[in-house]
């Protein structure tokens, strides 16, 4: 009967002991859980500054890199037109000269030799 008394408390003391690791246990685990949720918690926050902060530059330079375009390209615009009225300036004055050969070499073909 002493065998069975002393297993008996034995085994109740296993229990008592168990229960405390248990909650000891568990307790760790609440507290490392909620340093991972602040954790996550600052993560997500930090994530969404930087995106929020991300956009906005990108915004602001894609808004900066379209206005510079603009005036590229209107820059080109009036540097073409100045070089098409060149052009049509020197085609011009080319008609001109070749209509003028045109007629010196009509009239030296009609003139008798």
């Amino acid at each position: 009967m002493n065998n069975i008394a002393g297993g008996m408390k034995s085994l109740c003391e296993d229990i008592i002991t168990g229960r405390e690791d248990r909650r000891s246990t568990i307790k760790q685990l609440k507290g490392e859980a909620e340093t991972i949720r602040d954790n996550t918690r600052r993560f997500l926050a930090d994530s969404k500054k930087f995106r929020d902060e991300m956009g906005k530059d990108l915004r602001k330079g894609l808004r900066e890199g379209r206005e510079d375009l603009i005036k590229n390209v209107n820059a080109l615009r009036e540097d073409f037109k100045e070089k098409e009225e060149e052009v049509k300036t020197d085609l011009a004055e080319a008609t001109k000269i070749w209509n003028q050969m045109k007629e010196t070499l009509r009239d030296r073909k009609m003139k008798p030799k």
